[in-house]
């Protein structure tokens, strides 16, 4: 696929759509912004992987994750994180959504539902060059995805068409043999669907690299790849590769039965 030149100026108008969670997602989107001076962005956190609004479904797929003891290590770490953020503690990176656009000079909103008409609105509102999801939690529906002027775009933690879906870090090392990356691709209505603006891969190996140390190196060499698509987007113009929707794989958030199988072929979690 080939864009036609849209001609706009060099600095667009960014809505970043993120999930709330407090590791690794607040300084990438700072690294995106800081990279990007003089382009308007604005922020939107979403509840999603560590948001109390969905306590029972957190709660069930961490637990099947971590082990009752590491999930009792994650959520300690989790509410300190949130609590230092809140209370604005001094911290060589932000920990909220909301720290890293005040840090960084760009807007912020928290929304319940992206889909809503309220939401809608909220982005209209805003006329955005480009959407951006971070983590999005939800899929976007198609009145959303026609908001922005250029295009919405998603970012993936594999290797599409390979991984489609949730956690995709964890099934990437779980494969044989493991194969990460990270994805830049326009989006659909379909989860993961859309064509690919870029792609990198990342070396790994599972016994040198944890899960954790993945989800890390993933978020940042994400974080510049959202830098890379979006001046590739504001010159116009810009080509893009094929993502098959009947190719590849698609997966759900890991159970603990998926989680042992990765812990015998010698994966870590931490």
């Amino acid at each position: 696929m080939t864009a036609e030149p849209t001609h706009p100026e060099r600095a667009l108008r960014v809505v970043l759509l993120c999930d709330d969670e407090p590791f690794e997602i607040p300084p990438a989107v700072e690294r995106i912004i800081r990279a990007l001076p003089g382009w308007a962005f604005t922020v939107v956190s979403l509840p999603g992987h560590a948001s109390f609004k969905e306590t029972k479904v957190n709660l069930r797929r961490y637990l099947g994750l971590y082990g009752p003891f590491g999930f009792a290590v994650r959520a300690f770490q989790m509410l300190a994180l949130k609590a230092t953020a809140r209370l604005g503690l001094p911290a060589g990176r932000p920990h909220s959504l909301r720290q890293a656009a005040s840090r960084s000079g760009a807007g912020f909103a928290s929304l319940d539902r992206i889909n809503s008409p309220a939401g809608r609105a909220f982005l209209e509102n805003l006329a955005p060059d480009v959407i951006v999801s971070i983590a999005c939690p939800q899929i976007l529906r198609r009145k959303v995805l026609a908001i922005p002027r250029i295009c919405a775009l998603n970012l993936h933690s594999a290797l599409l068409p390979d991984n489609r879906g949730m956690l995709p870090t964890f099934w990437s090392l779980a494969a044989d043999p493991p194969r990460a990356g990270v994805t830049l691709h326009l989006m659909t209505p379909e989860l993961d669907g859309g064509e690919i603006l870029l792609q990198r891969e990342i070396p790994v190996s599972r016994e040198e690299v944890s899960l954790h140390d993945l989800i890390h190196q993933a978020k940042r060499k994400g974080a510049d790849l959202v830098v890379e698509g979006l001046r590739i987007v504001a010159e116009g113009g810009f080509r893009t590769l094929p993502n098959p929707p009947d190719r590849g794989s698609r997966n759900g958030f890991p159970t603990r039965r998926d989680v042992i199988a990765f812990r015998r072929k010698g994966g870590r979690i931490w």
